[in-house]
């Protein structure tokens, strides 16, 4: 696997639709499709959606297939645009030649390969079905048979698609479609070899196309402005629908232009190199100087870079902090414009209009997380500091109980003699504990009383990494992730279930082989995670023994890491953490110090010697 690309499959399966997207997608087939389109020689890309309502093509498709086109171009690969009639209009207005005669297509051109991006594909009894179940058949040409026809001959095809319609689509299981609105119905049997599934079709190309860039090793993406202007263009001279709302307007499956923007430079992010690894001076802007503005502009400074800072209230600039420039009152996009980077505070939404513009110019956006790990991972490459190790790295994620699960492993860590920083969301941020500093005196997550304070970075740190956090990471990356649950929060900010956990599950994105994700055994939409990990699954239970992990068997915690079952010690209701009502903070808590190092009767010494101080859940 590649990370900068699982990260991006991660990305575009965005849903904006609420249509359960992430458990459509199938693990690891964007990076497995780009692999195989750079040994193309020709690609015929087919795409076109008729709305029957609007008598018209819709927007998602022939954008995200010029995209995708252009890039396969740059490569040196030929491309060829496959529609039909109605909507030949469309990609006519996008500057191309499509070809609508397709009888000996595949005899006469012979292409490599063949790519659909959200084209209808027949359904078990022959018909085309639009994503409400409506029978499209009349309007819509067979192109399907291209594929069924390239299977044969020995093609290689690739589906894009965003709702279980469309072309590559048979590749995904009956019993996930079922999940989709409509989806039994309306689910096609067209299979390709490699299917990506996105929240938006174009969106899906898009991500193709950034796949082929990091295996290329350069950026093969449109600017902003050129896929502004496409999609103007295939509105006003084309005639194209938005699909959803039936308007003739630039917008895509109900989704404002700013988003597809937005998701254009969220994956260029993954194809660029960082800012932060150029040499020399940049201008930072901070939106917002809160705990984690306050902490960033600190780390930024002491790494010799100029901090402007925007916020909508007032600022009090600390005590030896030079800011370049400081604005109050609300975000312009003129007071950032000449930034070389922004780091976004977890309270600015991702959908704000600031970091719309932000975008828009073409400027790198990243959480104060991702910032101090980026600066942490350059500083270990530098030649003072080559052969030192790096801070091992523990990331604890859930909508509840990570802040106490990473206090409750401080706690046995320190009971061990083994010193451990802890910090993160509601906490010290990741830029303090970097530098020694602690940017508030009255954190919950401080360092406890009598505590020694570190000048430097500590050996070991473990991170409570909330949602907010980890929308914008691109290559944090912690030695062991944790996932304790998931429950219905925030769903103002991420709209479902199935958006909340793809979210959640950007905190291993980045991880491999070597690195280790624990996840809640009892919970499916959890379980299901491990077959994107990378890295080695662990699994953690209240109520029943797992293969490798940890869990509770006649009121003892067991350990079973490499093969040898380990029982740790007994508990009860009174034990460390509650265990009666928080098992999971305590089993992942001894789960992670028995892979950091601590051993099973140290451990057990420590859980008894907390027990006796009541620590809390």
């Amino acid at each position: 696997m590649n990370a900068q690309i699982t990260s991006i499959e991660n990305l575009i399966a965005t849903d904006p639709g609420g249509r359960n997207i992430f458990a459509l997608a199938l693990p690891d087939q964007l990076r497995l499709a780009a692999q195989s389109l750079r040994l193309a020689r020709r690609v015929g890309i087919v795409t076109g959606f008729h709305i029957v309502e609007a008598s018209s093509g819709e927007t998602d498709g022939p954008p995200g297939s010029k995209i995708l086109g252009e890039a396969l171009r740059r490569m040196g690969i030929e491309v060829d645009y496959i529609t039909d009639e109605s909507n030949k209009p469309l990609l006519s207005a996008l500057g191309l030649s499509p070809i609508c005669d397709v009888a000996d297509y595949l005899g006469h051109a012979g292409p490599t390969h063949l790519v659909a991006v959200e084209r209808a594909g027949r359904g078990q009894d022959g018909k085309y079905r639009n994503l409400r179940g409506v029978d499209i058949t009349h309007t819509t040409a067979a192109l399907d048979d291209l594929f069924l026809e390239g299977t044969h001959r020995g093609l290689t095809t690739i589906g894009i698609g965003d709702g279980g319609n469309e072309i590559g689509m048979g590749k995904v299981f009956t019993d996930a479609l079922a999940t989709v609105n409509n989806g039994a119905e309306i689910a096609t049997t067209v299979a390709t070899d490699f299917c990506i599934v996105a929240g938006v079709s174009n969106w899906g190309a898009m991500g193709l196309a950034g796949a082929l860039s990091v295996l290329a090793g350069r950026d093969l993406l449109p600017s902003a402005d050129d896929v502004a202007r496409d999609l103007e263009q295939i509105v006003t001279v084309g005639g194209a629908v938005d699909g959803i709302t039936h308007r003739r307007e630039p917008t895509v499956d109900g989704q404002p232009l700013s988003s597809t923007l937005r998701m254009l430079e969220q994956i260029r992010r993954h194809i660029a190199p960082s800012p932060l690894e150029r040499s020399g001076c940049l201008t930072v802007g901070i939106l917002g100087y809160g705990l984690t503005g306050r902490a960033a502009a600190k780390l930024l400074i002491n790494h010799g870079h100029r901090v402007l800072i925007s916020d909508k209230g007032s600022v009090t600039v600390d005590p030896g902090m030079e800011m370049a420039g400081v604005e109050t009152g609300g975000h312009t996009i003129r007071f950032l414009e000449s930034c070389d980077l922004v780091v976004a505070s977890p309270g600015v939404a991702v959908n704000t209009p600031i970091l719309d513009a932000i975008h828009r110019h073409g400027i790198h956006v990243i959480s104060e997380l991702e910032l101090a790990y980026q600066i942490a991972t350059e500083t270990q490459t530098t030649p003072a500091s080559v052969g030192s190790p790096a801070p091992s790295l523990i990331a604890v994620t859930g909508t509840i109980g990570k802040r106490s699960t990473v206090e409750l492993l401080q706690r046995i860590f320190e009971s061990s003699v083994q010193p451990l920083a802890i910090g993160g969301n509601r906490g010290r941020p990741l830029s303090d504990l970097l530098t020694g500093h602690d940017s508030t005196d009255d954190s919950i997550m401080s360092p406890p009383q009598g505590s020694v304070a570190t000048a430097g970075p500590p050996d070991d740190i473990a991170l409570a990494v909330s949602s907010f956090q980890l929308e914008s990471v691109v290559h944090f990356r912690p030695h062991i992730a944790v996932l304790l649950n998931i429950a219905e929060e925030h769903l103002d900010r991420h709209q479902s279930i199935s958006e909340y956990v793809r979210i959640k599950s950007r905190v291993f994105m980045n991880q491999r082989p070597d690195d280790v994700l624990i996840l809640p055994f009892d919970d499916p939409r959890l379980r299901a995670l491990a077959r994107r990990h990378q890295g080695r699954t662990l699994w953690v239970s209240p109520s029943q023994p797992v293969d490798r992990g940890a869990w509770l068997v006649d009121g003892a915690i067991c350990v079973n890491i490499n093969g040898q079952v380990e029982r740790i010690r007994s508990v009860s209701a009174g034990s460390p953490g509650g265990v009666a009502e928080f098992p999971m903070n305590l089993l992942s808590a001894v789960l992670i110090g028995r892979l950091s190092g601590l051993d099973a009767d140290g451990l057990g010494r420590s859980l008894h010697d907390l027990s006796g101080a009541g620590l809390r859940s």
